[in-house]
């Protein structure tokens, strides 16, 4: 990874699989803003990492086209925190004053799953499912996921889980943790899990997070307070602490991807 001597990445990058040890390559970058001379970066904000690109004679365009697919997906969360605004009884606009693109923290994780010969050893889950990745819920306002039609993703619900649908030509919209903390759980962050699959195939999932200081109070949409019977009155925090302690604690049960 890139060091330098006021920051540290410990996630952008690219991770390369290895034959009988690791299954994922990966690739993940942040916000293209965050250079060096970026004041957060500058100060060594946790979170805030240079991405790092690889050199643009051996990979003609990739730099352009990643920060491009940034923007675009950044845009197109833009538009769906709308509807979600809207859902929750709030105008339409009410992310708008949180979402930036000057201090997003939303990243962008590439994520290739190889065929291998010699597939490393697999995790086996509680009812017998040979998994890729394990439970768990996403560390994101919204995750925004492409990914290429081969089945392996499955969601928990009422304890049993299910295969969601693959497709090559839409997106899947998920909730995340921090979603379900500053609307006290009305929008639930489904747990969730990667079956275990020796194929081809590509998992492009888009994290959609605010700025580390900002903060966003927690409601409960009115007249939802009786369906939503399992929700707590949380309090307020800053959006960087409380990916902090999501992403540490996504580590220590799941490893890096």
């Amino acid at each position: 990874g890139y060091v330098n001597k006021e920051n540290q990445n410990v996630d952008s990058g690219y991770y390369m699989a290895i034959e009988g040890k690791k299954a994922v390559e990966s690739y993940t970058y942040t916000n293209p803003f965050f250079s060096l001379d970026h004041p957060m970066v500058r100060v060594g904000t946790p979170l805030h990492e240079p991405n790092v690109w690889p050199s643009e004679d051996k990979h003609p365009g990739f730099r352009s086209f990643c920060e491009r697919y940034f923007w675009n997906l950044f845009d197109l969360s833009s538009q769906l925190l709308k509807g979600f605004s809207l859902a929750l009884g709030k105008d339409e606009s009410f992310f708008d004053s949180y979402f930036h693109k000057s201090d997003t923290l939303s990243s962008m994780r590439l994520i290739r799953y190889p065929l291998l010969k010699n597939y490393p050893p697999v995790r086996v889950a509680p009812d017998g499912t040979k998994l890729g990745f394990g439970d768990h819920l996403d560390v994101s306002l919204i995750t925004v996921l492409f990914q290429t039609p081969v089945p392996n993703l499955q969601v928990e619900i009422d304890n049993e889980w299910y295969d969601v649908p693959t497709s090559d030509s839409d997106f899947l919209i998920n909730c995340g943790t921090y979603m379900s903390y500053i609307t006290n759980n009305y929008f639930h962050s489904p747990n969730h899990r990667v079956k275990h699959v020796n194929a081809e195939r590509l998992s492009l999932p888009f994290f959609v997070s605010v700025g580390y200081d900002t903060v966003i109070h927690p409601f409960t949409p009115a007249g939802t307070e009786i369906i939503n019977t399992k929700h707590d009155d949380n309090p307020p925090i800053v959006h960087g602490k409380f990916l902090e302690e999501g992403f540490d604690a996504l580590v220590v049960k799941n490893g890096l991807t």
